[in-house]
């Protein structure tokens, strides 16, 4: 390596930082993360940095757009009744999967391991599957630890089962995913509750 390049080589370190939208970006580690930014817990130079936001930015689409385009294709129409519009026989994703609990399961790439659950959850995002859905709907939400609860699960043995919990938007409505995931099969079930109903049962409903 010549004198000049050492002296141009980017030798800093960066942060990766992540927005509401499930954005990435990476941000100088001696800056504040701007507003509307959270930090991801990564850290390193530029080359591991960006090379981490391409293992977990699987989907360049902001989280509102993803969930609303999931959400209509996943809304089937029935055939419509005689004297009865189309747009009154949908019965909405939301209300279907507020309705009892639906199979899941964990969604993490490249490759599902009990280890890459333990990953997502310290950067404070879990990715889950509705299987029964049409299409299989995939959502992403972060995580509110708070009300999540770990203590039943055990990590280095693959063994019990985790709750988690998060808000997120879908379809212009705001909910909150309940979810519990066995560790040993990454499978679990889940259902939603609408966030105003989520709000007067208090945490862990």
């Amino acid at each position: 390596m010549s004198s000049s390049e050492s002296q141009t080589k980017d030798t800093a370190i960066y942060k990766v930082i992540r927005n509401k939208g499930d954005q990435f970006s990476i941000w100088m580690d001696y800056k504040d993360v701007p507003h509307g930014w959270d930090y991801t817990g990564k850290k390193g130079p530029k080359a591991d940095c960006l090379a981490y936001i391409k293992e977990v930015w699987t989907d360049m689409r902001p989280l509102n757009l993803r969930n609303k385009i999931e959400a209509v294709a996943d809304t089937p129409l029935p055939a419509a009744l005689p004297g009865v519009a189309a747009p009154l026989l949908r019965r909405s994703l939301i209300d279907r999967l507020s309705s009892g609990d639906h199979l899941v399961r964990v969604d993490l790439r490249p490759e599902a391991t009990t280890e890459r659950l333990k990953q997502a959850i310290d950067r404070g995002y879990l990715h889950i599957k509705f299987t029964e859905t049409q299409g299989q709907t995939e959502l992403s939400f972060p995580l509110d630890r708070s009300a999540s609860d770990f203590s039943t699960g055990d990590f280095t043995n693959s063994t019990g089962t985790i709750r988690v919990e998060g808000n997120l938007v879908l379809d212009y409505v705001r909910i909150r995913c309940i979810a519990n995931i066995s560790l040993d099969t990454l499978d679990g079930n889940a259902h939603f509750v609408k966030l105003d109903e989520a709000q007067n049962a208090g945490p862990g409903r």
